[in-house]
């Protein structure tokens, strides 16, 4: 212990007498460590620590293709549903959900909710048991019974002030009355957005409809079932149900059982693990750079070495101390690392907005504590061992003579020159990542989303059910809403759908006067859109041939529909959609194909566009609406305060909610790969400048060693550019070889990037040859520093100081 206490010691004088090495060590080994903190912090939180549910593994979630109508992942009906659940010989249990904004109207302000509509049987299926109160019984998932809800812990938190008395308190909602039976337990929600829990009571044509799908399925497994038997005996209902509804033939129809897990983490799972294994490249490459250091400080201190080992330190005594000064400065980079990681996380989270699936359990645990201090301690071992080593390995009698003359150290010039070479690949690597998802980005961003963005302001609002639960009544706001708001100064246009652009889809079922239906057959599905007159030139759609509506129209009376130009290509190859007839189900009349307009992103951005039809508002008209408004001129924003008083003096209980530019839909829609984008090029802009600091450093102590060489070679006749030459050679070619490495540890990589990237190859020639051309550029900057010093050395004093 005493000796430990001397070596310690000893290295916080030996560092407080190099501050500038000392300064730039633990910056550089902070930023590496607050880095890599910081993405785990976010990985952990996102995809290691489990959810709140019991035995998460077991949970899983379903959905169904139907190849004839190009659908992927679609959601349930109420009656497959039954039919998953009733047939399975897998599942313990099952539950649904769909999703319904809600307002509440307690004699203050309203409030809008995000309320799930959820089976009896999904807080169990989920192995949720609320902390106060309970959850519903099957009686509450029917007519009459179901004005009970459940409360989310953070709804709970905020809005009722965690009061344990809001059990059977009575809550307004959309009108009706509603009791307070359940609180749940933080991080037990799902879907991870909701705030209040309601029974979800189908209606009559939901509950008897085969091609109404709208619910989530989760299901539970039960103990000791693989996810492959999950599936294969999925694939048996789906064979049964086929027999015994002839309809589902020829669709193309199947069941895809995909762990719960999976699904709440959506895509990003890939890449925050790339992100991860980059940023650990960037904390090999501060390793590097600090071993770098140390091994020239080592060097100038073979003298001091060899005296210490003349007068009786051994050669583990010698490595413990330089070891101990390695780990004190880990140590303290680590906890700059950790301040910065605070830092890091924080903004990693305001970067991605919401578009970061379990946001809100991303902090700093002691998983990243631990995380932290491990990595620290690591790279200390790490970068100080081989310097270490070599120090140990001090000889005497060299050291004294190599010592008069200033030229020690020279042991250590391969091992720093392979470090650099280390270097140099691995900021190659991180900069064909990172200009692959920046190509990746631009691509996305240049994808034509069917409509024009700016200038257009979005907002959602829901009726209450009980002031509107007639149809004409939500017809008549809807026609006193789009007055008011196309008489504000400043309104260009504005339009009322049920669902935005980018905000998912959802479908119903198809009858085609054209084309009558066998009895049995199943109909084909839609993406569902309803529009108001101006809604699709609100959005700035291209009409492709018809006209879009002209008005609203009365109930149950024929209606017009606008199809997309897919939905065209689909149904109507021949190019005869105009004019055609259809019929949503259950059909009550015919609608009149009337337009054909491009394509919309409705999903997103990177997703293929599906057939889809917009019915004019009284086809079937809808208590949730979005709103679209175009400005004439200046900010869209400066409206709000107009579209929000205009909606007041209609209802004052219809508050306005998610109000937002829809270019920020746009940007959240796409959000995870800006963040991918963005991180790969900082990661890789660190790891180029820690690159080039390397080399530059190793060019110029090699330079410094050299001096007496450079003297001699210019006294004998060589010239500046020779000498000039000289240095660049050893520069660049050790750039060359770390250029060489690095493409070759790119190809290898590489493959494992196609899964990520949007419209460009994971072995694009043109960022491989542009990469290694920014990287050489660079590396001949780094090189020429040096160089250009070397060439001003005067022989005469050169050979002096010798």
């Amino acid at each position: 212990m005493e000796t430990l206490l001397q070596n310690f010691r000893f290295a916080l004088r030996s560092l407080r007498k190099s501050p500038g090495f000392t300064l730039v060590a633990v910056l550089a080994l902070a930023l590496g460590v607050g880095a890599n903190s910081a993405v785990f912090s976010v990985v952990n939180g996102v995809l290691l620590r489990p959810p709140a549910f019991e035995a998460p593994d077991r949970l899983v979630h379903l959905t169904s293709d139907i190849d004839i109508a190009r659908l992927k992942a679609i959601s349930v009906s109420v009656l497959e549903y039954q039919d998953f659940r009733d047939r399975s010989r897998v599942f313990d249990s099952a539950g649904v959900y769909t999703w319904k904004d809600m307002t509440l109207t307690d004699g203050g302000a309203a409030q809008r909710f995000g309320v799930a509509r959820i089976s009896a049987s999904w807080l169990t299926t989920l192995g949720v048991r609320p902390m106060l109160g309970r959850g519903f019984t099957e009686e509450e998932n029917s007519p009459g019974r179901d004005k009970v809800v459940v409360l989310t812990h953070k709804a709970w938190r905020a809005h009722f002030a965690q009061d344990p008395a809001v059990l059977g308190k009575s809550l307004q909602l959309n009108g009706e009355s509603y009791t307070v039976v359940g609180v749940l337990p933080p991080r037990a929600a799902y879907p991870e957005r909701v705030d209040l829990y309601v029974p979800f009571v189908p209606t009559e044509e939901q509950a008897t409809s085969r091609t109404t799908r709208f619910l989530a399925m989760v299901a539970r497994m039960k103990p000791g079932v693989t996810l492959e038997q999950a599936r294969a005996d999925m694939n048996r209902v789906v064979s049964e149900m086929q027999e015994a509804e002839p309809r589902y033939k020829g669709l193309g129809w199947s069941v895809h059982v995909t762990p719960l897990e999976d699904r709440m983490v959506g895509d990003v799972k890939g890449t925050l693990w790339l992100l991860l294994g980059a940023v650990g490249f960037v904390l090999l490459v501060a390793c590097s750079s600090v071993a770098n250091l140390l091994l020239a400080r080592a060097a100038s201190r073979e003298r001091e070495v060899s005296i210490r080992a003349a007068l009786g330190a051994g050669r583990w005594r010698l490595m413990a101390q330089f070891l101990t000064e390695s780990l004190v400065l880990s140590v303290v980079g680590g906890g700059l690392g950790l301040l910065l990681a605070l830092w890091g996380t924080d903004a990693l989270l305001a970067l991605v907005g919401e578009g970061l699936p379990r946001a809100a359990e991303v902090r700093l645990d002691w998983r990243s504590l631990a995380f932290t201090m491990g990595v620290s301690l690591l790279s200390g071992v790490l970068f100080g061992l081989v310097p270490a080593l070599q120090a140990s390995r001090a000889d005497l009698n060299a050291a004294m003579r190599e010592g008069s003359r200033g030229t020690g150290g020279r042991r250590s010039g391969k091992l720093r020159s392979g470090l650099v070479v280390g270097q140099v690949a691995l900021a190659l690597v991180l900069l064909v990542g990172a200009g692959l998802f920046g190509k990746s980005l631009v691509a996305l961003l240049s994808q034509d989303a069917g409509f024009v963005p700016e200038g257009v302001l979005t907002g959602r609002l829901t009726l209450p059910d009980v002031r509107y639960a007639e149809d004409s009544r939500k017809l008549a706001f809807q026609r006193q809403l789009l007055e008011k708001l196309q008489a504000l100064p400043g309104v260009e246009s504005v339009g009322l759908t049920n669902l935005l652009p980018l905000g998912g889809l959802t479908f119903r079922g198809l009858e085609f006067e054209s084309r009558p239906r066998p009895p049995g057959e199943i109909l084909p599905e839609v993406s569902f859109r309803l529009a108001s007159p101006d809604y699709l030139r609100t959005l700035g759609v291209k009409l492709l041939q018809g006209r879009l509506h002209q008005g609203i129209g009365e109930l149950g009376q024929p209606s017009e529909v606008v199809i997309n130009k897919r939905f065209a290509d689909v149904y109507w190859p021949q190019g005869n959609a105009l004019g055609q007839r259809l019929s949503l189900e259950p059909r009550t009349h015919w609608s009149t194909v009337v337009g054909i307009v491009d394509d919309l992103r409705e999903e997103g951005l990177e997703d293929v566009s599906r057939p889809a039809a917009y019915w004019s508002l009284d086809a079937a008209p809808s208590a949730f609406l979005g709103l679209v408004v175009r400005a004439k001129s200046g900010p869209v924003e400066a409206l709000r305060p107009a579209i929000e008083a205009a909606l007041r003096e209609l209802d004052r209980d219809v508050p306005l909610f998610a109000v937002a530019p829809l270019t920020r839909l746009v940007d959240e829609s796409i959000g995870s790969r800006r963040l991918s984008a963005l991180l790969m090029g900082l990661f890789a802009g660190t790891a180029l400048l820690l690159a080039a600091l390397g080399l530059a450093g190793v060019i110029g102590y090699s330079v410094a060693q050299r001096t007496r060489e450079m003297g001699i070679r210019m006294a004998l006749g060589a010239a500046r550019g020779d000498v000039l030459a000289l240095v660049l050679r050893q520069g660049m070619g050790l750039a060359g070889l770390g250029v060489a490495l690095g493409l070759v540890l790119s190809l290898a990589l590489a493959r494992f990037l196609g899964s990520l990237l949007y419209g460009v190859t994971a072995y694009d020639p043109w960022t491989f040859v542009g990469v290694a051309a920014l990287l050489s550029g660079v590396a001949l900057l780094a090189t020429w520093l040096p160089a250009r010093r070397a060439t001003r050395v005067d022989p005469i004093i050169a050979l002096r100081s010798e």
